[in-house]
């Protein structure tokens, strides 16, 4: 006597999925090895064993560009100031 199956499995649909999230695993992996040294605004050198440099630089990531930008916190501080004037505007 043999079971009834619970449900139906897809595998073409599984076998996209596991590629599709291996190909963005990938990406993200390979943008977080190549995190740029310098700030992009100021070029203040990042130091990519402290963690305190870790904890307090901001970092954008833009998947579609495949690009990472790094700011340091007193280049962000005035990016943000700009973004708040711009909108108050």
């Amino acid at each position: 006597m043999s079971r009834p199956k619970l449900r139906k499995v897809d595998g073409a649909k599984r076998k996209k999925e596991r590629k599709r999230s291996k190909q963005a695993l990938e990406l993200r992996t390979s943008l977080f090895l190549n995190i740029p040294e310098k700030c992009c605004l100021c070029e203040t050198e990042f130091d990519k064993k402290s963690k305190e440099m870790a904890q307090t630089w901001h970092i954008i990531v833009y998947e579609d560009r495949k690009v990472m930008r790094l700011t340091c916190p007193n280049c962000r501080e005035k990016v943000d100031n700009a973004m708040e004037k711009i909108n108050a505007n």
